[in-house]
Formats: structure tokens, C-alpha cells, sequence
């Protein structure tokens, strides 16, 4: 193994708000005759990672009424929650009490209603079963009696209260006019927030640091080039750990596969955005990069083309990051099905043996911030029981970011809620992936992908990134047909999977 592959810095999320405004020349450099017309970039020099103390600067004055009344620190006496049930137990044995917050009803159109300290735990009960209640009307097409309920609900949650309350809020928040609000205002430090969101929770960085660590100890050294063809690139900011690591020796070419559902001027210029800011980054460090996108019907029509091209100098990457909290619903199951299946062809995958690099030429990386599929696995549950699971894995990640969080940056986990889970943890997206998981198979082993072992040095790095035992409740597991899989665990309930394939 080459020794520059041997270490992987940890992603730094301040690419995420990388300057891309200065438009730099590009240049070629050694492109092969095969790929004249293909640029090759290099770009400018890494910015600093953001200071987190900086995160109060979330705040606005529009949001200055916000004031935190209380913080309890863990109970390491708390029972774990339970795995595949969804009841008082999970919300009461919470680790610490959301901290109440008070807000000045000039804040807002109408004021919000926080629960004093004497009726939180009866609100959180009455809340749990009222969710529970729809899941079950929703499933017996009892839709005015599920309406009935959601009214119900809305009564009782709020985006600043507690554990339970604010899952409650962001399931049905379409109904409540204060949302839109909290969106718009949030939205106003949308770069800073993101950069900081990625930096404090360990979901994304989990995900991105366990995939291209499994990345870079598959490439044989021969390789001339590493393509990646990735769906869910977004901001693209897995990437530069990887462009570091490869160093001068390897050239890189990206390919984003673009989501059908995201056509536009809004989608187009977020890609030129992204393109920019990862050809000036990677020129900063001295390696030769290329950075383009496509469409699935595309990608299908160049197959040949990628078959002949690659025979002995290209290695290929397909990596897909969906359902991660603050990628949003981007990407339907069947389009990660699609992608997985023609990964599978362009990788040649022949071998049943596990980790053989030498058996094919490509790796196929898969994070999943699904936590119910995690959990209930692929069978045909009705939606009452599917929504269950939507509600344990949901609880655990909102209780997840609160511990991250001090009593004086409440007001930045609501922004963060609010802009990067609140659209995943819609009531319509549940019902939207309860409708697909009955259509589609859902695990890469059933397309007939064979599991790429993990490494230990991956392994130990996943959880020194996400402290475990550093008091967190955070669990790093390895796992899958050969250890080819890593799952980040809050309190034993799934957060994010990630697993290597070919």
C-alpha cells in the first residue's frame, strides 16, 4: 500500500464556505490523448476552520428575544432506549431535558406555547401517543380522523420546547405559519450554518471520513486516474480530504450525478458553485482535477464509453450519500437503486471474494442516514409500525444534536433543525418513503453487490471522530456480510450507516 494512503485528514467543513468568486484560469495538465478536451484544475489556498465559538453569530435580531431558562446534564443511570418500539420509555429516559426557551411574541406572528416544567412530562407522553395515533389511522385510511389528531398535535408542540415537542413540531410544521418564519430567518446564515452544523454533529463527518478512508485503501497503485461518480454531491465537500490524501501522484476526475428532481437555474448554479470551489481548492494543493455532471440517462448511455476508457489506468469511485440530515430529500430510492446497479456493471464485479482489490476495478460506497430502514430492515410493515420507527430514529437524532449544544446556542440548534432535519422528518416525506420501501428492494447485497471489508485504522478513526466515551452517547459498530459496514449508533438507535461494496 503506498504510504501516502496510510493517513486521512479529518474532513474540514470549512470548504463549505470556501470563497469561489475569484474565477481562476484553468489549466491542462497531462491529460491523455484520450481526454483532450478534459481540464485538469488546480485552485487557490485553504481557509481557516471556523471557530465554533463564532456559532452565536447565528443569531439575528430578529431572534434576540430567545433566552435559555435551564440545562441538566447526562444521567448516566438512564435505561437505552429500546430498539424497535416507540414509547414513554424513549422520551423519559432522555439523557437531558431540553432546555425551555422563552421568546418575546413580537418575535413571531403568533406566540409559541412552552410548557412549564410541572406539565412537560405529561405533554410529552400525550404527544407520544398521539403520534402513535396517526401512524395508525393514517394506515386504516382513516384520513378525517388522522386529520382530527394532527390539529391535536399542533397544540401541544413547539420548535423550541422540548425532545418530543420539537419532532411533533417539524412532523406537521406545513400546518403552522411560524414555520416559514423560522425558515426565512435561518436561511439568512444558510453558509455559516452549514459549515457549522457538518462541524459540531458527527452524522456527515462520520459518513465522509469512513468512505474515503474505505476509498483510499482500494486503490491500487498503478492507477492514473481516480473518477468518482457521485450522487448527492451537493456542496462537495467529502472531497477535498480525499484530493489532499491522493496528493500529485494521481489526477481526479468527479462526476456529479444530478437528481431528477432538481432541474433549474437553482440546481445548475449550485453545481457551477461546487465546481468552482473544488477546482480552486485542488489547485491550491497541486493536484489535477476535473469536475463535471450528468444525469442517470446519461451516465447509462456512456457505459461503453467508460468501460473502454478505463481498462487499466482508471479507477472508478461510485459513491452515493443520501438521507443524510442535512442533505434534505434529494434523491428517490429508485434513483439510488439505478445508481447502484450501474455501478455494479462498470466495476465488473465477478468476485465473491471479499476485499480482493484485484478482482475488479472500482469501489462503490454507500451512506445512508435512513435510521428506519436501519432498523426494520426491508420487510412490508404497515404504516402505523413504519412510523414508529420514523419516530425512534427521529427522537434519537433531535436528542443527538441537543447534546451538542449549550444552553447560550439554542437559538443555533433551532436554525440547524429547522434549515437541514425539519425536511426529512416531514410527515408527507414519511409516508413518501413508506410508499417507496413497498415498491423497491432496499440493500445493495440483494442487487448482487458483494461486501469490501472495512479496515480496523477506519474503524478506531470513525470513533475518535465521534468521541465515543468521551461522554456522548455515541457508539461506533462494525458490522455486514465480511465487516463491510459501520454504523453510527445515538443510544443504540441507527443514525448513519455506511458500507463499502463492489
Amino acid at each position: 500500500m503506498d504510504p501516502q494512503f496510510s493517513q486521512l485528514s479529518w474532513p474540514d467543513y470549512s470548504f463549505i464556505d470556501f470563497n469561489p468568486n475569484e474565477e481562476l484560469p484553468f489549466q491542462n495538465i497531462m491529460s491523455p490523448s484520450s481526454m483532450d478536451d478534459d481540464l485538469f484544475t488546480f485552485p487557490m489556498e485553504e481557509e481557516s476552520a471556523l471557530n465554533l465559538d463564532e456559532l452565536g453569530l447565528i443569531s439575528n435580531a430578529d431572534f434576540s428575544n430567545f433566552e435559555n431558562e435551564g440545562w441538566v446534564e447526562e444521567n448516566s443511570d438512564d435505561p437505552p432506549l429500546q430498539h424497535h418500539s416507540f414509547n414513554e420509555e424513549v422520551c423519559m429516559s432522555s439523557p437531558m431535558k431540553s432546555s425551555s426557551t422563552s421568546m418575546d411574541e413580537t418575535s413571531f406572528n403568533s406566540s409559541l406555547v412552552c410548557p412549564n416544567e410541572e406539565m412537560e412530562v405529561d405533554n410529552q407522553i400525550g404527544i407520544i401517543h398521539l403520534l402513535k395515533a396517526y401512524g395508525d389511522a393514517r394506515e386504516k385510511g382513516y384520513i378525517e380522523l388522522a386529520e382530527v389528531i394532527v390539529r391535536r398535535i399542533c397544540e401541544k408542540v413547539s420548535p423550541v420546547g422540548s425532545t418530543m415537542e420539537r419532532v411533533g413540531y417539524y412532523l406537521f410544521q406545513g400546518l403552522d405559519k411560524q414555520s416559514d418564519y423560522l425558515k426565512q430567518e435561518s436561511s439568512k446564515n444558510y453558509p455559516m450554518a452549514s459549515q457549522a452544523y457538518c462541524q459540531i454533529c458527527p452524522y456527515t463527518m462520520f459518513a465522509h471520513f469512513t468512505a474515503n478512508k474505505a476509498i483510499l485503501e482500494a486503490i491500487p497503485e498503478d492507477v492514473e486516474i481516480v473518477h468518482i461518480v457521485d450522487l448527492g454531491m451537493r456542496e462537495g465537500a467529502q472531497w477535498p480530504p480525499l484530493l489532499k490524501a491522493l496528493g500529485l501522484r494521481r489526477r481526479v476526475w468527479i462526476t456529479s450525478i444530478n437528481s431528477k428532481e432538481g432541474h433549474g437555474s437553482d440546481r445548475q448554479g449550485r453545481f457551477e458553485e461546487t465546481q468552482k470551489r473544488l477546482c480552486n481548492y485542488a489547485r491550491s494543493i497541486g493536484v489535477g482535477l476535473k469536475v463535471d455532471e450528468m444525469d442517470m440517462e446519461e451516465l447509462l448511455t456512456q457505459k461503453k464509453g467508460i468501460n473502454k476508457r478505463g481498462r487499466g489506468r482508471e479507477w472508478l469511485v461510485f459513491n452515493s450519500m443520501v438521507g443524510l440530515p442535512h442533505m434534505g430529500l434529494e434523491r428517490s430510492r429508485r434513483e439510488v437503486l439505478d445508481f447502484l446497479s450501474v455501478a455494479k456493471e462498470l466495476i465488473n464485479n465477478s468476485s465473491s471474494h471479499c476485499g480482493n482489490i484485484n478482482s475488479n476495478r472500482g469501489i462503490i460506497t454507500v451512506g445512508n442516514g435512513d435510521g428506519v430502514e436501519m432498523s426494520m430492515g426491508n420487510g412490508n410493515s404497515g404504516f402505523g409500525s413504519f412510523f414508529e420507527g420514523c419516530l425512534l430514529h427521529f427522537h434519537a437524532l433531535f436528542e443527538s444534536m441537543e447534546w451538542h449544544f449549550p444552553p447560550h446556542l439554542s437559538l443555533a440548534r433551532t436554525a440547524m433543525e429547522c434549515l437541514f432535519v425539519a425536511p426529512s422528518v416531514s410527515s408527507p416525506a414519511c409516508f413518501h418513503k413508506w410508499e417507496e420501501r413497498q415498491e423497491t428492494c432496499g440493500v445493495p447485497s440483494e442487487l448482487g453487490l458483494v461486501g469490501w471489508r472495512l479496515s480496523k485504522e477506519n474503524f478506531l478513526g470513525a470513533k475518535e471522530i465521534v468521541r465515543e466515551g468521551e461522554g456522548g452517547l455515541y457508539e461506533v459498530k462494525i458490522g455486514g456480510e465480511c465487516e463491510n459496514t459501520m454504523t453510527l449508533e445515538w443510544r443504540g438507535t441507527p443514525l448513519v450507516r455506511v458500507s463499502a461494496w463492489r
